[in-house]
């Protein structure tokens, strides 16, 4: 039975280019952005001194994100639970301020945009035309149809991809991506 319904659209340009970037080893790039930390699988925790060995602990651990508390030394390396690394990037993320910040390893210059969310039956989408084409619910991390006139703004150029994420009620995540959408 399917708990949790998530249809999200790969989106360019989410506000990346003012954002802090750390190098840390040969290739990886690092970039300070918000991201919900129950997305992501806690691989370990580690003591160090400074941002810079936690991220490079991280290579090791093939961690996708890493979170540093400079104050306690720790460093907790963490790991996309849901099919990639790039699958926990949401762009409604980067503006939710109660969010914390998250070190994310070599962002792709783009998030998922949630287009349909469904988390329980406390609004209904038993709905006319109208409230289709404009959108209605709680938001995009609640109960949320985005709207087909914003829908087909965002699709109309360009080529994309749809990723469909589903959970069971024991928060097992299953999800499929296709190409090209519009």
């Amino acid at each position: 039975m399917v708990l949790a319904l998530r249809l999200l659209l790969c989106v360019a340009a989410c506000c990346f280019l003012s954002l802090p970037t750390v190098s840390a080893g040969c290739q990886s790039k690092w970039k300070q952005l918000r991201g919900d930390i129950t997305e992501y699988k806690l691989i370990t925790v580690l003591k160090v001194p400074k941002i810079t060995d936690c991220l490079m602990k991280s290579s090791v651990a093939e961690a996708h994100a890493a979170s540093f508390d400079a104050e306690s030394g720790d460093c907790a390396l963490l790991q996309c639970d849901r099919g990639g690394r790039d699958a926990c990037r949401k762009c409604r993320h980067e503006k939710d301020a109660s969010l914390p910040m998250l070190w994310i390893k070599d962002p792709s210059e783009t998030c998922w945009r949630t287009f349909q969310h469904r988390v329980d039956g406390s609004v209904s989408f038993n709905r006319n035309w109208s409230e289709y084409a404009s959108g209605f619910g709680q938001g995009e991390s609640l109960n949320y149809w985005m709207g087909l006139e914003q829908l087909h703004q965002l699709t109309a150029t360009g080529v994309w991809r749809v990723r469909w994420e589903f959970s069971d009620w024991n928060d097992n995540w299953y999800w499929a991506e296709n190409a090209p959408f519009s």
